[in-house]
């Protein structure tokens, strides 16, 4: 790595620390940081456990104690991240209940994004289309 690249580097980690620091810091935005910070921990344990099931499954029993330790890590951060979510009086995200919803509704409805709903509201599909 040359200077040029390490210097960005460093000038970009700074600036997203100091960013996130800053979030963390205002009131109005820590729940919304908090909890998605939440969502990201708690979020990646069910696919950590499928692959702990398969690397099991396919004999390779250190990938499978390795997965189980950072599956738990996971589960870990988010309960912290659950519990500064307490504190603040905010609701919790149930990541249970949140993939339940998102398996129970239909493919269309689920892939459907809020924003992308927003954003070509007005248009008629045929203007869309190339």
């Amino acid at each position: 790595m040359n200077l040029l690249t390490y210097s960005l580097h460093l000038l970009g980690s700074g600036a997203n620390a100091y960013i996130l620091a800053r979030q963390l810091r205002d009131p109005l935005t820590r729940p919304n940081i908090l909890a998605g910070f939440q969502l990201a921990e708690s979020g990646s344990v069910p696919f950590l456990e499928t692959l702990r099931d398969r690397a099991a499954n396919e004999g390779d029993t250190w990938l499978a104690d390795k997965l189980t330790r950072h599956a738990a890590d996971e589960k870990r951060h988010g309960l912290i991240f659950a519990h500064g979510l307490k504190r603040l009086n905010k609701r919790l995200i149930d990541f249970k209940q949140v993939s339940e919803n998102t398996t129970e509704a239909k493919p269309k409805e689920r892939d459907r994004s809020p924003f992308f709903a927003a954003y070509f509201d007005g248009y008629s599909p045929e203007s869309l289309k190339p």
